[in-house]
């Protein structure tokens, strides 16, 4: 798939907000000559976040309502919470249909709800088991075949470790609080036979993002490029997302959205100088899309902007895109995005060195041309700054010429990388009993890679990369596999593991790591 690339016009707008209250109030206004409004449903909350995150008219004319399940931690309402409980509104996907009133309700009951006939259930639940669903949309489906038409993506904002995107069908129970994301979080009511619930599509450790904001489908004329392309953020990390599907085997391939090109498109862990804290999506008439974000983490900050999401890569021919959507009038003057690149500040992707490595990388004078790798040789943790030259004919400093290099001890690690990538970067391959052999990626994450990056001499960490990004070491054995570190180890021996030589991966999980000598978060 062609990265993504976004070149956008942005405006400034003053966003009001009106201050969120502890419980749900749904209006409909009515006459032409003035607004009136009415009261269609009200739920009360037990708590004052969680409020949920859209209201969406479908093509089917019943209104959409996604509710958080309540507030506060856990979802700690009743014996197995509210996004669990039919007879409760909170943590759901509600259907209504708003044009006609029946039972005594200001609205009236689909009659296809999935449980209209549940006596234990509210008839306005469509869907269930959700958290605090933070942006949903309607499919469009192709523009040819209109195939997809109607499907329903939403962002389920998780708890601590997880964010997901679901594909929302009717009757379905989304997991939420028995789990976040495809792991269990109430271990009893995960194990429950009857709960019956559905994986998301997509999900993503806090180490990428905090807070999921959904997205749309990408059924725009302008940029064929992106077509099919489910796009999202993260409000917490301003990352910005695409899953695309295999309509084969109906799974979805997870890539970053890139703004702009250069080195921030070649390099992952930076951005560019967009607000990072992004608030909502939006598509207009033709399709094309547009996401809102701030400059400080609050929904309620004052200032925003609006980018539209571009594919400089591929355009449509002139004449092809046939809707023209309506100018959008605005008080101040679209100004051209301009890239600057930056690293994401994550808590996570980037950890701070311990105590065996300098709170600083050391001050050296930058070469004009690029630094030799420094990964092909392993070096010894003690002496970081004196590891072999990485170039050929290099990697002897001292003694005579062809005086014997000696065999490098146990735990070290070298980094193996095709040629065109930077130095810092590459596969892992560990030393273990006098042979070379592979680490796999079942349990790699951040941790792991600093203790490799440590020993390579870099101060930093920036990312654990997996399944065999930078190529696969199918000339070497599998040696290490569910590696578990805390991040100060010396060398990856010291971290749990499995065994040497003992696992369950294929060399196509083979893992890798970037490093750095700068400090990302400075």
């Amino acid at each position: 798939m062609p990265r993504a690339a976004c070149s956008c016009v942005w405006r400034r707008w003053p966003m009001g907000f009106e201050t969120r209250l502890p419980w749900y109030t749904l209006g409909t206004a009515a006459t032409a000559s003035s607004w009136q409004s009415r009261i269609i449903l009200e739920i009360e909350e037990p708590a004052s976040n969680h409020n949920g995150g859209q209201l969406l008219f479908g093509d089917d004319g019943f209104l959409y309502i996604f509710t958080g399940d309540g507030g506060m931690a856990g979802d700690p309402f009743g014996k197995f919470g509210n996004a669990q409980n039919k007879s409760a509104l909170l943590g759901k996907v509600l259907r209504i249909d708003v044009d006609r009133k029946e039972r005594g309700l200001p609205y009236g009951i689909p009659l296809d709800n999935p449980f209209v006939d549940d006596p234990e259930a509210r008839p306005e639940v469509y869907a269930l088991g959700v958290r605090n669903m933070w942006r949903c949309s309607f499919d469009r489906g192709d523009p040819v075949s209109g195939t997809h038409r109607g499907r329903l993506f939403c962002g389920d904002v998780g708890q601590n470790k997880y964010e997901e995107v679901d594909l929302v069908e009717r009757g379905r129970n989304y997991g939420w609080r028995a789990r976040e994301g495809f792991e269990c979080y109430d271990r009893k009511l995960c194990a429950n036979a009857s709960l019956d619930d559905v994986l998301p599509i997509f999900a993503y450790p806090h180490k990428l993002g905090k807070s999921v904001t959904g997205g749309y489908v990408y059924r725009g004329c302008e940029y064929p490029n992106l077509n099919g392309l489910y796009i999202f953020g993260d409000f917490m990390s301003g990352r910005l997302m695409s899953l695309r599907e295999n309509p084969e085997s109906g799974q979805w391939k997870y890539s970053e959205v890139c703004m702009g090109r250069g080195q921030t498109c070649a390099f992952p862990g930076l951005i560019n100088n967009y607000y990072p804290y992004i608030i909502s999506f939006a598509e207009d008439e033709a399709g094309e899309l547009y996401f809102m974000s701030t400059g400080v983490p609050s929904a309620t900050a004052a200032r925003g902007v609006i980018y539209k999401v571009t594919d400089p890569s591929r355009r449509a021919p002139p004449g092809k895109c046939k809707i023209r959507p309506a100018q959008v009038k605005v008080k101040s003057h679209l100004i051209p995005f301009v890239p600057k690149e930056k690293f994401i500040r994550t808590s996570e992707s980037t950890p701070r060195p311990t105590a065996r490595a300098p709170t600083k990388a050391p001050r050296r004078r930058r070469p004009t041309a690029a630094p030799p790798a420094p990964t092909l040789r392993p070096t010894k943790p003690a002496r970081p700054t004196r590891r072999p030259g990485a170039r050929k004919g290099g990697g002897r400093r001292r003694g005579r010429p062809g005086t014997a290099v000696p065999e490098p001890q146990n735990g070290s690690v070298r980094l193996v990388r095709p040629s065109g990538l930077s130095p810092g970067r590459g596969r892992v391959e560990v030393f273990i009993g006098g042979r070379w052999g592979t680490v796999c990626d079942d349990g790699w994450d951040i941790k792991a890679a600093a203790v490799v990056c440590r020993q390579l001499g870099f101060a930093h960490a920036v990312r654990a990369a997996k399944r065999a990004e930078f190529g696969e070491g199918r000339a070497l054995r599998i040696l290490l596999d569910d590696v578990r570190c805390a991040g100060s180890e010396r060398n990856l021996l010291e971290c749990a593991h499995a065994g040497v030589g003992t696992h369950n991966c294929k060399h196509e999980e083979d893992a890798g790591v970037e490093c750095s000598h700068e400090d990302p978060d400075l």
